[in-house]
């Protein structure tokens, strides 16, 4: 009864490349183009294939091993379990579904067989327990599982909420750039017009100096006008003599 114990991710990955058409031997013509109803197909028959060598070996397991074979029963039990679910579902959404009708009829009698297999190996006194802590492990993995996806969902969201505040705040950088680039140029035309004013101020206090001066000039020209017709009236009216 010697017995080599496989991984189940192994086993499912082994399993999903064995075709069923030839008694479970390996069929290296599958490729990424296989039908992937046919490899879930496949993956299932492989699974409860092992399930059932598992059962057949665990009522001569010795009592020290027989905890870690029924979790690895249990285990395949499930898998094989959503496996079906998984290729109904599939079967289902495929236009062709006429094509699957047989293998799917195959394959639920042999769940059939199996899960019938199964409980009653199960329900034996001494396996009982070791069940229920399986099925409670796997509830622990299942709820693990979902804090999981949540945490993952919660992470994704986070990320988009990041990735649309970097581009908000790209589009806000863009309009400030734009807005700077404004103001540059409204502040260089302040500077010319104030240059302007400043020459033009520069004319204005000359023309203003210019017109001072013009009438500074034209006063003084007037006084001496003035003071050169009361020298005139002085001497001609004024002064002695000036009859004669």
């Amino acid at each position: 009864n010697f017995y080599v114990e496989i991984p189940l991710e192994r086993t499912l990955v082994a399993m999903s490349r064995m075709d069923p058409l030839r008694g479970g031997e390996m069929d290296d013509s599958m490729d990424e183009n296989s039908d992937p109803i046919d490899e879930l197909i496949a993956t299932f028959q492989g699974v409860v294939s092992q399930g059932r060598r598992k059962m057949n070996i665990i009522p001569h397991v010795a009592t020290g091993e027989l905890k870690e074979n029924v979790r690895h029963l249990a285990d395949l039990y499930a898998s094989a379990k959503e496996l079906m679910e998984k290729i109904e579902e599939e079967a289902h959404e495929t236009p062709n579904a006429s094509r699957y009708a047989r293998s799917m009829r195959l394959c639920a009698k042999d769940f059939e067989r199996f899960e019938e297999q199964y409980t009653r190996l199960m329900c034996r006194e001494e396996l009982v327990r070791y069940t229920n802590e399986a099925d409670e492990e796997r509830q622990g993995l299942i709820v693990e599982n979902n804090l999981m996806a949540g945490n993952t969902s919660a992470m994704e969201a986070g990320i988009r909420r990041l990735n649309e505040t970097t581009e908000t705040g790209g589009v806000i950088m863009s309009d400030l750039k734009g807005q700077s680039e404004q103001l540059k140029r409204t502040v260089d035309r302040v500077l010319d017009t104030g240059e302007v004013l400043k020459e033009s101020k520069r004319v204005l206090d000359g023309m203003a100096r210019a017109a001072t001066t013009n009438k500074l000039t034209t006063a003084l020209i007037i006084l001496l006008e003035i003071f050169v017709i009361c020298v005139i009236f002085y001497f001609k009216f004024v002064a002695p003599g000036s009859k004669t």
